[in-house]
């Protein structure tokens, strides 16, 4: 039952997501966050160790509001350097130097008390 799951994600939802990406990527501001997750039995990696849930999104006022969620073994900044190939537009991002050698303006987020602003 599992593969038949797999074979219709593989069939039916992964040409949606790229479809959804080709919308996401004309878009001129976008924000990127990866968060830690924990895979147990994955191949070549202990229970222990961390894996990345990647979030890429359109910004607030774009026409289409698309969220892409993208996994990742690494936390290496050539994955977001994958996933957004030739963007060269206004990423927002928090402090991670693995954002760095992206062809973008970045647009950092800090965090004042309980609110967190972007410049």
């Amino acid at each position: 039952m599992a593969n038949w799951v797999i074979r219709s994600c593989e069939d039916w939802l992964e040409p949606v997501v790229d479809r959804m990406k080709l919308y996401l990527l004309k878009e001129s501001v976008l924000h990127c966050d990866e968060t830690p997750v924990q895979v147990l039995k994955e191949e070549g990696k202990k229970a222990e160790s961390k894996s990345y849930m990647w979030v890429y999104r359109t910004g607030k006022y774009a026409e289409k509001q698309i969220v892409i969620y993208d996994y990742n073994k690494s936390r290496s900044g050539e994955v977001p350097k994958a996933f957004l190939g030739s963007f060269d537009e206004y990423l927002h991002t928090d402090g991670y130097a693995g954002y760095n050698n992206l062809n973008v303006t970045r647009c950092s987020c800090i965090r004042l008390s309980q609110e967190r602003l972007c410049s």
